[in-house]
């Protein structure tokens, strides 16, 4: 008895470990893909916790990069206030009180947990829907769209962002009504290709995309990225375009939740439309 018993007392590290690899397949084959997303990037407010612990930690030593980028970033929002001023001189008063009656709405987030190197990656950021975020909202940061709300829990949520299969932006070339969706098939983290855009569109190297402004998730001219390459292929319909990523995927500190909304109205005429098809 003895024997066995120093027997386990030397190999326990082993035994955890085989008990806990086999609670980690059973939750991933016995549980929905939504469950497993939400288990396997950390929704869960324990977990949430831990990594949120772990990012302050890592975020500590790069507050040099961070005030950087947040003092490049109000040069950029005071550009924009005096932009904004100098409209609104001349702006009738009625339309100047809508406007500023119903301002845009944005939740301030960091991210705790991000992945990259997978086919379907996601991103954890520490707020929830005690903070107003919900499922389907644009989240992006200073430099242009990273991705939409999966799974918004209570304090912590689950991002799909642009480097996911399932992510499709809708976005269009900037000055132009040539739209189409930003998609990524995987290689390349700072790359995506812009689907959809006729055959016939004048498209060039250097061309910036935007957000169309078509969903609700985002507001409209927000920055995507920027045209590397063109190919006209034989016989087809659509252009292949390749963009770069105005955001660094890899390198997210702080980001913003897009408090958009769905239109009822549109909506409701969408599903008429659909009813009437079927």
């Amino acid at each position: 008895m003895r024997a066995l018993f120093d027997f386990f007392i030397k190999h326990g590290s082993a035994f955890l470990f085989i008990i806990l690899e086999g609670l980690s397949l059973l939750l991933l084959f016995t549980l929905s893909e939504s469950r497993n997303a939400a288990i396997l990037t950390s929704a869960g407010n324990i977990s949430g916790s831990i990594l949120k612990a772990r990012s302050s930690v890592g975020q500590y030593f790069g507050l040099k990069k961070e005030n950087t980028a947040l003092a490049l970033e109000n040069a950029l929002l005071r550009e924009r206030l005096w932009q904004y001023e100098s409209d609104s001189a001349f702006m009738e008063r009625e339309q100047l009180e809508t406007r500023l009656s119903n301002p845009e709405q944005t939740v301030l987030a960091r991210v705790i947990d991000n992945s990259t190197r997978y086919d379907d990656n996601y991103i954890t950021i520490d707020r929830g829907t005690i903070d107003g975020v919900e499922d389907g909202m644009g989240v992006y940061d200073s430099n242009g769209a990273v991705g939409i709300v999966m799974i918004a829990g209570s304090r912590y949520s689950i991002v799909l962002p642009i480097l996911n299969r399932r992510t499709s932006i809708s976005c269009k070339i900037k000055d132009t009504d040539q739209f189409g969706f930003v998609e990524w098939k995987g290689g390349s983290i700072y790359e995506a290709l812009l689907v959809d855009i006729p055959y016939q569109s004048t498209v060039q190297q250097g061309d910036t995309v935007q957000t169309s402004g078509f969903s609700w998730a985002f507001p409209e001219g927000l920055m995507v990225g920027t045209v590397s390459w063109v190919k006209h292929r034989q016989n087809a319909i659509t252009l292949d375009i390749g963009i770069e990523l105005a955001s660094d995927l890899s390198d997210l500190g702080w980001v913003y939740v897009h408090q958009g909304h769905p239109n009822e109205e549109t909506d409701a005429i969408k599903e008429l439309i659909s009813q009437n098809d079927d």
